[in-house]
């Protein structure tokens, strides 16, 4: 091909060549144009920080996981000497319960205690599962429903950290606690078979917080894995258990004297609010992404 050829080709807006150069040259543009706007903003940054968050790795979940423990653990316990406000607390719970006729605590303690063999299974629960099923599905998460695992996991953090602020705010005595009531404290009853404190937790009573019950993490926990099972595993009978899961859960913490079920349901709005804060951020994020990519493609 002559040179008075490969010009008229480059100049030729109906040319292969020319509508080649054209698109090279329109892309390479509108590219550059993009990567100023972002580098002008902190928007690569933070793209960069959230698209690596999104793709979990293991020693990062770890030491995230081992880090927000230790702040839950540093707040959840050192709330200072909240013992009288944590009984008017307690009593005021009660006082309402009463008198909406809600009070459901009350006959499931009783029929627990003089029931054995279920107060034997009520404290086996209490004092496993919840340290059990819940690293169990972070971890199931993480190696079967990997896509899934940042913003279902996101959401456990934040109905955690959301908790932790009405332990603070709100430190409140279990039924168990106010013996005036009438109730057992069923953890103690069945301590002399069982491996577990008084208060049903891993570690000794004096590095517990006995007044951490209002919301109930127990519940929001449980409630946790039980949608995250429902929503996200194949087999039906998996996704029954999840759903089951929560229930007797509810049960326990109520039958065992360790919660109101004031606490019960706060502790599910707790939930709530998390899903909310974790989802709501995550579409907003969303809608902020598409609304650059469409304010980029304008440049075309």
């Amino acid at each position: 091909m002559s040179t008075a050829d490969t010009s008229r080709d480059l100049t030729d807006p109906s040319s292969e060549s020319a509508k080649t150069t054209a698109t090279t040259t329109g892309d390479d543009a509108r590219l550059r144009a993009l990567e100023s706007d972002l580098v002008r903003s902190r928007f690569n940054v933070l793209s960069t920080v959230v698209k690596y968050m999104s793709q979990p790795r293991w020693w990062v979940e770890l030491l995230l996981i081992g880090g927000l423990y230790a702040i839950y653990s540093a707040i959840r316990n050192s709330v200072g000497e909240v013992a009288d406000k944590a009984f008017a607390n307690g009593y005021e719970l009660l006082r309402i319960e009463d008198a909406w006729h809600i009070a459901l605590e009350r006959p499931l303690n009783d029929w627990v205690h003089h029931t054995p063999i279920v107060a034997d299974v009520v404290a086996l629960q209490y004092a496993t599962l919840h340290f059990i099923v819940t690293p169990g599905v972070l971890i199931w998460l993480f190696f079967r429903r990997k896509q899934h695992y940042r913003k279902v996991s996101a959401v456990l953090i934040l109905t955690t950290v959301l908790a932790l602020i009405g332990f603070y705010w709100y430190p409140t005595a279990p039924p168990r606690l106010l013996t005036t009531e009438g109730f057992v404290d069923i953890m103690s009853q069945t301590a002399s078979w069982g491996w577990w404190p008084e208060s049903g937790t891993p570690g000794s009573d004096a590095i517990s917080n006995q007044y951490a019950a209002m919301p109930s993490l127990h519940c929001a926990w449980a409630a946790w894995c039980g949608l995250t099972l429902f929503f996200l595993a194949r087999r039906m009978w998996v996704r029954i258990l999840g759903l089951i899961y929560p229930f007797t859960t509810f049960f326990v913490v109520m039958g065992s004297g360790n919660h109101f079920i004031l606490d019960v349901l706060a502790g599910l709005a707790t939930l709530a609010a998390g899903a909310s804060i974790a989802f709501g951020v995550r579409w907003l994020w969303i809608a902020r992404v598409r609304r650059r990519r469409a304010g980029a493609a304008t440049l075309e």
